[in-house]
């Protein structure tokens, strides 16, 4: 039972390194720094990527001892691990006992015992190692992407593969563009760079095609939510939009951090859906081309 006391312990303090992140990502103005970093690592969940950024905010590649060894590479000396949760699945056999309705039911009538399979995900703390660590062989470049010189083709595709009319138009006051729910067409400030233009309509899609918050209601959650795929989207692409402001996503320490982390699961997740679904529009592109 120690045993087993102390595994719980050692997994409860992991997750309060979560909630001690994610404050600090927040209050220190890292959270622009920490969406840049988790584009880097699809595979993991918000709560790792927390774990990791804390630890080792450098960090581009993330394996296991056994994953790097499988690779060709070996640890170098003293490298010391990176903590994460690591999900495991258990099963138990629930056993219910049909037939019997009342404490009156006669204890001879034979009773039906019926059993099935329960899962659920239990949690352990484990160690990986970024590729800073390690030595071996030379791991297959990364494909590159769009940059930033290149947005005018990027703004001409974004128009393509939305779903709805995108108009520019010339807009009074601060806003840059807007989603219209009730005519089903995004607007764009007519006067605004391509680079901006790019930026907005990432936006604004976002809210179109994947925000599902009650507006009148949780506008700061929808447009943080919203702003932050756009700017891991952009980000992916090749568009700089680092001059976006997140100061507003201090006040979430404020708040309930459970919801923070739920919200950034939320984001990874659909950041990593609308990349997916931009890479393979594209691809769809080129077959009809060839």
């Amino acid at each position: 039972m120690a045993n087993k006391s102390n595994k719980e312990n050692k997994t409860k303090e992991v997750f309060n390194k979560i909630v001690e992140g994610v404050q600090n990502i927040i209050t220190s103005g890292e959270y622009e720094k920490f969406l840049r970093f988790s584009k880097k690592f699809h595979h993991y969940s918000f709560n790792n990527l927390v774990l990791i950024f804390s630890q080792m905010p450098e960090a581009t590649q993330v394996a296991g001892f056994k994953k790097w060894q499988s690779m060709g590479r070996k640890l170098k000396k003293g490298a010391k691990g990176i903590q994460i949760i690591y999900p495991i699945k258990r099963t138990y056999t629930q056993t219910k006992i049909e037939g019997q309705s009342s404490i009156t039911d006669n204890e001879d009538e034979p009773k039906e015992q019926k059993k099935k399979k329960v899962e659920y995900l239990t949690y352990r703390p484990t160690y990986v190692f970024d590729i800073s660590q390690t030595v071996g062989k030379p791991m297959p470049l990364e494909d590159t992407k769009l940059n930033s010189d290149n947005m005018n083709e990027f703004f001409e595709f974004l128009k393509t593969y939305s779903p709805y009319p995108i108009l520019e138009k010339d807009i009074f006051g601060g806003a840059l563009g807007y989603w219209s729910k009730s005519a089903k067409h995004i607007v764009l400030k007519k006067n605004l760079s391509i680079d901006d233009k790019t930026a907005t309509l990432l936006h604004e899609l976002t809210h179109a095609l994947y925000d599902d918050f009650d507006y009148s209601k949780n506008r700061n959650l929808s447009e943080t939510f919203v702003e932050s795929v756009a700017f891991i989207v952009a980000d992916y692409f090749g568009l700089d939009t680092s001059n976006c402001s997140f100061n507003y996503v201090t006040t979430w320490a404020d708040g309930d951090i459970k919801v923070v982390l739920e919200l950034g699961e939320k984001i990874q997740k659909t950041a990593n859906d609308f990349i997916k679904q931009l890479e393979n529009y594209e691809q769809q592109g080129i077959k009809k081309s060839a």
